[in-house]
């Protein structure tokens, strides 16, 4: 296979970023089991096909790199919105501050879209190991979002209110991955609405599937 032409953001890169930012790129468009190092490392243009094999080790150590990059970038985003709010947030600003760094990673970086796709696709996965690595990622978000919650919705158990909360973080993380899908949605043209005004429809629902009423 001829190696594809590199994107202008990975140019000018030494070779790690330069492979990091490849393999981010195939992962998230075509998924980690359908990409083979050696192609990352054809895509990416290096000469050596075991270049990937030199600077990850194998296809974990590569996620692992990938999880740390996103991860610092997710951690420095939320610690600015934190250090911003000078009052304990309430529900909905915990929701939002929850969601934010998401949706400013796709700004702040040219490779935050794939990223955001990345992570969509690597929290369904099944691999034990895979699996690890997204909740030490994000354990911290999702620990916030939860004890900003309890004071909330006092009337349900803590695990389902903490079940509920895993359901939709993972529906919303989907959503923003594919956000362009809305554009050719089955219901019409949806893809009109601003960032911000998308940021805060995801907020209602994160917080109306969590304040439901329970069933049982």
């Amino acid at each position: 296979m001829k190696a594809a032409a590199r994107k202008p953001a990975e140019s000018g890169l030494d070779t790690r970023q330069r492979l990091l930012l490849t393999a981010l790129r195939l992962y998230a468009r075509e998924g980690l089991h359908a990409v083979s190092l050696r192609r990352i490392s054809a895509e990416a243009g290096s000469k050596n096909s075991a270049a990937m094999h030199y600077h990850f080790d194998n296809k974990l150590g590569v996620v692992q790199a990938l999880m740390r990059m996103i991860g610092d970038e997710l951690h420095d985003i939320a610690r600015a919105l934190r250090a911003a709010r000078s009052a304990r947030p309430g529900l909905r600003e915990a929701c939002r501050d929850t969601l934010l760094p998401l949706v400013e990673l796709r700004k702040r970086r040219d490779w935050g879209a794939d990223a955001v796709r990345f992570l969509s696709r690597l929290v369904s996965e099944s691999d034990p190991q895979m699996a690890q690595l997204v909740n030490n990622m994000f354990a911290p978000f999702w620990r916030h979002l939860d004890r900003a919650l309890a004071p909330a919705v006092p009337e349900l158990p803590t695990e389902v209110r903490r079940l509920r909360l895993m359901f939709i973080s993972v529906n919303v993380l989907h959503g923003m991955a594919e956000v362009g899908w809305l554009q050719r949605s089955p219901l019409g043209d949806l893809g009109h609405f601003d960032g911000d005004t998308l940021l805060d429809h995801l907020v209602d629902y994160l917080i109306g599937g969590l304040q439901a009423p329970s069933a049982t």
